[in-house]
């Protein structure tokens, strides 16, 4: 397993739906635009969840890498 299979999962989901989970605990899901080397993501049309129901609507937002604590992409 090479260092870089996560960021190449990234890069092939990018214009699909994720789902990414913040240490905090908040739940974002949107259209992943961008992904850099850190795990930087922007994700338009982007929706934080709150127990399945959508709390907020955001257009675009920029996750940083280090607050990340999963994301889930589409199965290939």
């Amino acid at each position: 397993m090479t260092q870089n299979q996560p960021i190449k999962a990234l890069e092939n989901s990018i214009n699909d739906m994720v789902t990414v989970k913040l240490k905090d605990q908040r739940i974002f899901r949107g259209r992943l635009t961008r992904c850099d080397m850190i795990m930087n993501l922007t994700l338009a049309d982007a929706e934080e969840i709150d127990e399945e129901q959508v709390k907020a609507k955001y257009g675009e937002v920029l996750i940083r890498g280090n607050n990340i604590l999963w994301i889930q992409i589409p199965e290939s």
